[in-house]
């Protein structure tokens, strides 16, 4: 670590070996400032404040752990306690819910007033094509009858490969 002292008299500070005046210290850019600078010790009034400060966020802290009380709630409470947190979580889930589907109505309604404005009806099909008003979703819905499911059950359930295997 290299030492630092401020002579008052010159006006000039040592770093390390080397002495740098007040005015090549206005001359250096910020940075360079700053590394020369980094560890002077702070002015008096600096000091007293920084201890002053630490102090009171000392205090601050002592008092704001004392004052927690440890209380211990019977298991009732807790019950309600977690009664009104799943109440508050499916309201939530609720407001979300419908401001989703509010933001898909005004969009669908924004994309079918665009296809109407479209000058000509290629250009309305186009644009409907491109941008459904509304998505098309698609559900996953078996397309196997009764008698197919089960012939897929039995095949899944063969660990001997007897039923597909075409070697004799």
């Amino acid at each position: 670590m290299t030492s630092q002292k401020l002579t008052m008299g010159t006006n000039e500070k040592t770093v390390g070996k080397n002495t740098i005046s007040q005015a090549e210290l206005r001359k250096m850019n910020p940075v360079q400032r700053a590394r020369c600078l980094a560890y002077e010790q702070p002015k008096k009034e600096v000091a007293t404040s920084l201890v002053l400060t630490n102090s009171r966020i000392r205090e601050h802290t002592l008092k704001c752990l004392q004052e927690t009380p440890q209380t211990v709630r019977d298991p009732e409470q807790e019950k309600q306690a977690r009664v009104v947190g799943q109440l508050k979580a499916a309201e939530a889930r609720n407001r979300i819910r419908l401001m989703r589907f509010r933001f898909q109505c005004m969009r669908a309604q924004e994309l079918n007033n665009l296809i109407s404005c479209q000058p000509t009806a290629r250009d309305a099909i186009r644009l409907e094509a491109l941008l459904p008003p509304r998505p098309i979703t698609v559900s996953p819905q078996v397309s196997l009858d009764r008698f197919q499911q089960e012939r897929v059950e039995i095949l899944l359930e063969d660990d001997r490969e007897l039923l597909i295997s075409r070697i004799h």
